[in-house]
């Protein structure tokens, strides 16, 4: 059994030694910005609901969405044919092979070279990339979109017929289709080209793999074959020069006879100067220059049959192919949950902190004394469901409080304002809040029963005209005519005052009507005038539920005729600044203020969030048992058959009143 005690109250305390056993009494509800340890206890079940919720959202997905396969082949590149820088001299070999190797793979993701893979595997026959293909899907929404549309039933039903394209359309639908399924990539300077396809079909995503190599390998054999073609015509029409031009790194040979050749046609030329051309010298030069020419011929030839050769070999080979996938490479569940779980628990981490960081509701009394520098007096739990049910009456009406523990914390606060001063008696004692509650009339009401059946003739006042929970002041509400009557000196304060049969001692006057407008009729004289007749008619203690603060100003008129104020907080509800902007009002006017209480306090989340304040009842007292007769020094235990036989405080004989009271 969880109870609540008054923070700062040493003689409450003491009064309960013998009844309850500290078990705990955790400090501090501000939280530091890194105790997150604190953070993750008061926050626990918001942080176990959003990982809870993104880690079986994710798990759903994950196994939902279409699986995709993903099939990769690799080609390599040759160094030797680096086409289109061959005769620049001026890049390296490292450069030229690498502006190579991106060439070709710009070449790979062409729409062009592309086309050629979907002519061949005749993708536009498959709806997976046509979609107007026999079988496919002609809507205009495509991926996630239909899948998630297609997963939850709110496909739209095409209303009209849809206007097939022609084939070309088509085919340029299925080349995008192609190219956002393949991607192409190398590591580093390597020239290795590795083709990466991704497909829901593990079969196909193979398929493409291959073809794609495969048709890669022809094209670049076509192509050098083409170019090997016009070379040799070139060559064979400029007598080797483009040959010359395109091998002039590699070739010494013919470099060398080209210079013979133009050294013997200028030593023939001076020879010829000097003599005729049936000279022997002439005649032997001309068979030296012919005897070079047709070396070079000899040597133009072989280089063009190198050419023919080198035409017959493909700029590129295959050096991998790609296996049939057995596994989906997406989704992952073994991977996407963990992540899922992980990532929505340092979500869910950050979201506590801004709220725990921006969250200044009150819930610990410490607080509260940090807050407005009074102390607190007590926490009073919510009442159980059950008695709060039509029907239900209250079991704080009467003495036998064993079963609710709110009755036992407004008992709690009643000692605080009895014990927290003893150099100042407080016989007049007013209770309000800083925001309207249904339970904080029921709460101030239980404070003045626990005096009454303390022993201590108790009076209480409603002036709250807010709605409340009282049973009491709901079944037994007299004709507002009574109040008014007795304001204007027509009638005695017996008449107004009600009662409670088995709570002797206690009496309530319900004086809401008078508070409100157009009916105002209570000043403070006539406050003033109550008071002091409930105190002649033998009432030792006076509670006034005064309206909240910050929704009407009556408590701030009433505080000066008081001998204290307890301002009432909400758990979870009433903000630090609603704290500090009612306290101050009160302050304005001179109130004096005795403490704070914590109203409808959640026990469980209270303990479990280590709030502080709360303790557990260690021994239970029979109904009855704990009332006390105050003596001197020692409380005396009276027997329980003396418990109710306490008077009713006998009434002022006299109606007549002072017209002022100071």
């Amino acid at each position: 059994m969880t109870t609540f005690v008054p923070d700062g109250s040493l003689s409450a305390r003491a009064h309960h030694r013998e009844t309850v056993d500290f078990a705990a009494q955790q400090g501090g509800a501000t939280v530091g910005l890194f105790d997150l340890w604190a953070i993750v206890k008061r926050r626990f079940w918001f942080l176990a609901s959003i990982i809870f919720v993104c880690t079986l959202l994710s798990a759903i997905a994950s196994f939902s969405i279409p699986k995709s396969y993903t099939a990769s082949s690799e080609v390599v590149l040759e160094r030797k044919d680096v086409r289109p820088f061959a005769t620049d001299a001026a890049l390296t070999s490292i450069d030229r092979d690498r502006s190579a190797a991106e060439t070709e793979m710009d070449v790979l993701q062409s729409r062009k070279f592309a086309g050629r893979i979907v002519d061949r595997l005749e993708l536009v026959n498959d709806p997976t990339f046509n979609p107007y293909a026999p079988g496919g899907d002609k809507s205009s929404d495509q991926g996630l979109l239909r899948y998630v549309q297609d997963l939850i039933g709110v496909r739209r039903a095409s209303t009209s017929a849809r206007v097939i394209p022609d084939i070309k359309t088509q085919r340029d639908h299925a080349i995008s289709a192609l190219l956002s399924q393949f991607e192409v990539s190398r590591t580093g300077e390597s020239l290795a080209v590795r083709l990466i396809v991704t497909n829901q079909n593990p079969k196909l995503a193979q398929q493409i793999a291959n073809t794609i190599a495969s048709l890669y390998v022809e094209a670049s054999l076509e192509f050098k074959q083409d170019e090997r073609v016009a070379d040799k015509q070139r060559a064979l029409n400029t007598g080797g020069a483009v040959a010359f031009l395109r091998q002039s790194m590699t070739q010494p040979l013919l470099i060398t006879l080209r210079n013979e050749e133009a050294r013997l046609l200028q030593s023939r030329a001076e020879l010829a100067a000097k003599y005729g051309k049936n000279h022997p010298q002439m005649i032997d030069a001309d068979s030296q220059i012919a005897g070079i020419r047709s070396m070079i011929e000899d040597e133009v030839q072989r280089i063009l049959s190198d050419l023919e050769a080198e035409s017959l070999k493909p700029s590129a080979r295959i050096v991998s192919t790609a296996e049939l996938p057995n596994s989906p490479s997406f989704p992952k569940p073994g991977l996407i949950i963990p992540a899922a779980f992980a990532g929505s628990t340092l979500l869910a981490s950050v979201l506590a902190l801004l709220l725990e960081t921006t969250d200044t509701r009150v819930r610990s009394g410490q607080r509260t004394t940090q807050l407005v520098r009074i102390p607190n007096l007590g926490y009073v739990p919510k009442v159980p469901k059950h008695l709060m049910a039509p029907g239900a009456r209250r079991s704080s009406c009467i003495p036998d409080w064993s079963n609710v523990t709110s009755a036992e914390a407004e008992r709690a606060v009643y000692m605080a304002c009895r014990y927290s001063d003893a150099r100042q008696l407080r016989r007049v004692v007013m209770t309000t809040s800083c925001l309207h509650d249904v339970a904080n009339a029921s709460t101030a009401w239980g404070i003045a029963t626990a005096a009454a059946a303390d022993g201590r003739p108790t009076a209480f006042v409603n002036l709250d005209f807010n709605r409340h929970n009282i049973s009491y002041l709901k079944n037994m509400e007299r004709s507002p005519e009574l109040i008014e009557r007795y304001l204007r000196n027509r009638a005695a304060l017996t008449e107004i005052v009600q009662s409670i049969p088995n709570l002797p001692g206690f009496g309530f006057i319900d004086a809401t009507h008078v508070m409100t407008e157009p009916f105002r009729s209570l000043d403070s004289d006539r406050l003033c005038e109550l008071i002091m007749d409930l105190k002649q008619s033998g009432y030792d203690f006076i509670v006034l539920h005064a309206p909240p603060v910050l929704a009407s100003g009556d408590a701030t008129w009433l505080a000066p005729f008081v001998d204290g104020v307890v301002l009432l907080a909400n758990w979870g509800k009433t903000t630090e600044e609603q704290l500090l902007e009612a306290a101050a009002q009160l302050r304005m006017n001179h109130a004096h203020l005795i403490g704070t209480v914590i109203n409808q306090v959640n026990p469980e989340i209270h303990r479990r969030h280590h709030y502080g304040g709360f303790v557990i009842t260690s021994k239970r007292i029979p109904a009855g048992r704990w009332h006390r007769d105050r003596g001197k020094g020692a409380l005396q235990e009276r027997p329980d058959a003396e418990v109710n036989t306490l008077t009713a405080p006998s009434a002022r004989p006299s109606i007549t009143r002072p017209s002022n009271v100071a």
